[in-house]
C-alpha cells in the first residue's frame, strides 16, 4: 500500500512539473512567483520607437477598474475593425482586398490620423494619458491567413501598428479558411509593429449560452495558450460577434483581462466601461475619421500662486470684446447659506474684489437654495459637502478647481472617487476651498476648440452672455474676471491667452455675472450697471495681502460683551436687513419683546444664521429644513432649545459624536413649556457663537518662507474703453 501511494505521488509530482513547464506565464501567476506585469513591454526596437516616454504618475486614487478615465468620454479615438484580407476576388461580404486596405490607409494619411498601439488606446481610456491629435485603432479579427501575407506587408509599408484577435484553436488549422502559424505570430510579434489580444478558444458564436466550465475554458485558456506561445502577458480581448453579458464579463475580469471589444458601433470613449469597448466595422471608415479627434488635459500641474502680488485691474479690449480682469492676492471661496449679491459676501467677509462663483442647482434656481451642483467646500464654513449624486455622475472630466493656502490646481472631476474629502486629498492634502466649474477654457496658454469645449455637453456654452471666469495667468497670479461684451465660451477661450491668462475655467454665466472691485459693481449680468446680478450662493474672493498687512488690528472685544456678539449676528446680514434686525434683536435682549411661532422677518433670520454657525462648531449639517421663505419663530425655538440647553455631544476622547438627525418643524417641545425665544435664550446663543474672530478668510500667513523678495511687475492698469 504504501509502495502504491508513494507511486501516485511520484506521477502527480511529475504530471504537475510537465505541466509548470508547459505553462511557465500561467504557472507562475497561479503559483504566485511572480506578480502579474503591468502593461507589455515594447517587444522590439520598432515598438519601442513609436511608444512615448512614460510621465511620472500622479497619485492614483482607488477606482473602479473598468471605469474610463473622466476626459476619457471628451475623445473620440474610433477603433475600426477588419476581417480577412485577401488579394483577389472577396469569398464573404465583410473581406476587404489589398486594394481596398491600401486605399483606406491612404484616407487615414490624408486626414492627418495617427494609428496606435491598443497599450496606448488603454491607457488613455483609463488614465486618461494623452495621444495624438487624430488617433485610430487598427484591428483585425479571426488568425485568417491573409492578415499575415495581405495585411502584414501593408502595414509594415504604411509603418502602421494594428492589433490582430487571434482564436487559439484555429492558428494553423484551415477551415473554410486559411491560418496563420504560431510561428508567422511569433514573426510578427517580434516586429513591433503588431499586437496580439484573445478571441477566445474556438470562437463560439455567442458566448452567453455556454456553461461555466465551457465559457471558462474559451476565456482562460485562449490567454494562457497566447501568454505561452508569445512569452508575455496578454491583457485585452474580443468578443466573437460581440456577444456578452454581464456574467461573460465577469469571466473575463477574473481570468485578468483589462479591455475587451465589441462590434457595437462608435467611438471608444463613448463606450459604458472598459469592457465594451465600442468598434466600427471597416464600412464605417470615412464616418470615423470624420470624427476622430483626441481631447486630453495632460498631466494637472500645481501652479504656486504668487499672493503677494497687489491686487490690479485691468479693462481691455481684445478682438473688440470688453474684457475686466482683477489679478493678484489670495483666493477664498464662500459657500452661504442662502443666496446673495455678490457684494454682500465681499463686505461680510472683508474682501477688496469678488466675483460670482460656480453653478447652483437648476431645480431650485428661483427660491432661496444654495445647493451647488457638484461637490464644495469653501474658507467660511470649511465642511465638504459631496454634492448630489444625480448630479456628480454628469460631471465627469469638468474642472475641479483646488485651492490650497498658496497652490491652485484644476483636476478632471471624477465621480468614482472625488465625492471623498480624503481621495481628493490625495490629490493635494492642504486641500482648503474647492467647486466644480463649468469646462475649460484655456489649457497649458492655449485655447480649448470648439469641438474641444463642446465635448464638456454644457448647454449654454454656445449662447452669448456677459461670461465670467477664474484662472491663473503667466505670472504665477490669481485671474478673475468677466467680459463686458456678450460672447459664447468658445470665443472667451480664445481670447483669454492674449490677456497673458495660462489656464481657465467657466464660471456661472449670463444674469449671475458679476464682478465687484473696492466695494463697486464693475460687471452685472443686467442691463443697467446699477442693477445687481442674479444672488447666488457660491463667490470667490481676492484678498490683498498687501492691505491686510498694514492694516491695523482690530483689537479684542472687551470681555466679548453682549453689544459686540449681537453685532457680530448682524453682520451676517445683508446691510439692507442690518437696522431692523439690530433693533429687534437689541429689544428682545432688553426684555421688551420676544420672537413667537409665527414671527419672521430679519432678526428670524439673524437667529437662524447664528444657530447655523453653533451647529458648524458641534458638527451639525442642515440644522433647519428652511425653503424660500425662511423659518418661523416656534422653529427657532426648538432649535435654540436642542442646542443650548444641552452641552453637545462628546465621545469618551473629547471629539465630537455622529452628526445627529437634523431637526423638523414641530418634532421636538421646547424645555420648560415654552414656546418663544426671549432674552435668557438670546443670551445664551449669543454667549456659545464665537463671532470673535475677523470674518477675513485667509491666513495672512505665507506657506512658504521662501517668497522672492523681489516681486514681479504688476500689469500695467489700462484705462477703459468705452463701447459703442
Amino acid at each position: 500500500m504504501l509502495a502504491l501511494l508513494v507511486t501516485v505521488l511520484g506521477f502527480g509530482a511529475g504530471a504537475l512539473a510537465a505541466w509548470v513547464t508547459a505553462h511557465p506565464n500561467w504557472a507562475s501567476r497561479l503559483l504566485g512567483l511572480v506578480p502579474a506585469a503591468e502593461i507589455p513591454a515594447p517587444r522590439a526596437q520598432a515598438k519601442a520607437a513609436q511608444q512615448r516616454l512614460t510621465l511620472p504618475q500622479e497619485p492614483q486614487l482607488k477606482r473602479d477598474p473598468f471605469a474610463l478615465h473622466p476626459t476619457a468620454s471628451f475623445s473620440y479615438v474610433p477603433a475600426i475593425m477588419y476581417h480577412d484580407v485577401v488579394a483577389g476576388r472577396k469569398q464573404v461580404w465583410f473581406d476587404t482586398t489589398v486594394a481596398e486596405l491600401r486605399q483606406h490607409f491612404e484616407a487615414i494619411k490624408q486626414a492627418g490620423l495617427t494609428p496606435i498601439h491598443i497599450d496606448q488606446l488603454y491607457k488613455h481610456l483609463r488614465d486618461g494619458d494623452p495621444l495624438p491629435e487624430k488617433a485610430i485603432l487598427l484591428t483585425f479579427d479571426d488568425a485568417y491567413l491573409g492578415l499575415y501575407e495581405n495585411a502584414y506587408p501593408l502595414l509594415k509599408e504604411y509603418n502602421y501598428p494594428a492589433t490582430y484577435f487571434v482564436q487559439t484553436g484555429f492558428v494553423g488549422v484551415p477551415t473554410g479558411k486559411d491560418h496563420f502559424t504560431w510561428d508567422q505570430m511569433r514573426e510578427m510579434d517580434a516586429s513591433g509593429l503588431i499586437d496580439f489580444a484573445a478571441h477566445t478558444v474556438n470562437h463560439p458564436p455567442d458566448l452567453r449560452v455556454l456553461d461555466d466550465n465551457r465559457l471558462r475554458r474559451e476565456v482562460f485558456d485562449c490567454k494562457v495558450k497566447l501568454e505561452q506561445e508569445l512569452g508575455h502577458p496578454i491583457y485585452y480581448f474580443a468578443y466573437p460577434e460581440g456577444n456578452r453579458d454581464e456574467r461573460v464579463k465577469r469571466f473575463l475580469a477574473e481570468a485578468g483581462y483589462r479591455m475587451a471589444f465589441t462590434m457595437d458601433p462608435g467611438f471608444t470613449g463613448q463606450s459604458p466601461n472598459l469592457l465594451e469597448v465600442r468598434r466600427f466595422n471597416q464600412f464605417r471608415l470615412t464616418e470615423a475619421i470624420i470624427g476622430a479627434r483626441t481631447f486630453t488635459l495632460g498631466r494637472s500641474p500645481d501652479y504656486w500662486l504668487d499672493v503677494t502680488q497687489p491686487l490690479a485691474l485691468t479693462d481691455e479690449v481684445i478682438d473688440g470684446v470688453r474684457v475686466l480682469t482683477i489679478r493678484g492676492g489670495r483666493p477664498a471661496t464662500v459657500h452661504a447659506e442662502r443666496r446673495y449679491e455678490v457684494r454682500t459676501l465681499v463686505r461680510r467677509y472683508q474682501a477688496d474684489a469678488g466675483i460670482n462663483g460656480s453653478f447652483f442647482s437648476i431645480p431650485w434656481i428661483n427660491s432661496a437654495s444654495n445647493v451647488m451642483v457638484g461637490p464644495v467646500m469653501a474658507a467660511n464654513h470649511k465642511t465638504f459637502i459631496p454634492g448630489r449624486p444625480e448630479d456628480d455622475k454628469v460631471l465627469r472630466g469638468r474642472p475641479l478647481v483646488l485651492l490650497g493656502r498658496d497652490r491652485l490646481r484644476f483636476v478632471p472631476f471624477d465621480p468614482d472617487t472625488m465625492t471623498r474629502l480624503e481621495n481628493i486629498r490625495q490629490l493635494m492634502p492642504e486641500v482648503t476651498d474647492l467647486f466644480v466649474a463649468g469646462l475649460w477654457l484655456v489649457k497649458d496658454g492655449h485655447a480649448l476648440s470648439q469641438a474641444e469645449i463642446d465635448s464638456f455637453r454644457l448647454s449654454s456654452a454656445a449662447e452669448f452672455r456677459p461670461r465670467a471666469f477664474f484662472g491663473v495667468d503667466n505670472q504665477d497670479q490669481v485671474v478673475i474676471g468677466v467680459t463686458k461684451t456678450h460672447v459664447n465660451a468658445a470665443i472667451l477661450a480664445r481670447l483669454l491667452p492674449k490677456s497673458g491668462i495660462r489656464e481657465a475655467v467657466l464660471l456661472d454665466s449670463g444674469f449671475s455675472t458679476s464682478l465687484v472691485y473696492q466695494g463697486e459693481i464693475l460687471a452685472t449680468g443686467h442691463a443697467g450697471p446699477n442693477q445687481p446680478s442674479r444672488p447666488v450662493p457660491h463667490a470667490i474672493l481676492l484678498y490683498d495681502l498687501n492691505r491686510l498687512w498694514a492694516r491695523d488690528p482690530h483689537p479684542e472685544a472687551e470681555a466679548g460683551s453682549e453689544g459686540d456678539r449681537l453685532e457680530g449676528l448682524v453682520q451676517l446680514l445683508p446691510a439692507s436687513d442690518q437696522e431692523a434686525a439690530r433693533v429687534q434683536l437689541k429689544s428682545i435682549l432688553a426684555g421688551q419683546r420676544t420672537l413667537r411661532q409665527g414671527d419672521r422677518g430679519p432678526a428670524v433670520v439673524a437667529v437662524q444664521l447664528g444657530l447655523s454657525h453653533l451647529a458648524a462648531q458641534q458638527g451639525r449639517l442642515d440644522l433647519l429644513p428652511s425653503g424660500p421663505d425662511g423659518v418661523y419663530g416656534q422653529e427657532l425655538a426648538q432649535a435654540v432649545a436642542e442646542l443650548l440647553l444641552a452641552e453637545p455631544g462628546r465621545s469618551e476622547e473629547g471629539s465630537p459624536l455622529a452628526t445627529p438627525t437634523p431637526l423638523g418643524a414641530g418634532t421636538a417641545p421646547l424645555s420648560g413649556g415654552g414656546d418663544a425665544i426671549d432674552a435668557q435664550l438670546l443670551k445664551r446663543l449669543l454667549e456659545r457663537v464665537d463671532f470673535s474672530p475677523s470674518a477675513v478668510l485667509v491666513d495672512t500667513r505665507l506657506e512658504r518662507p521662501t517668497w522672492p523678495l523681489e516681486r514681479k511687475p504688476t500689469r500695467k492698469l489700462l484705462p477703459r474703453v468705452a463701447l459703442d
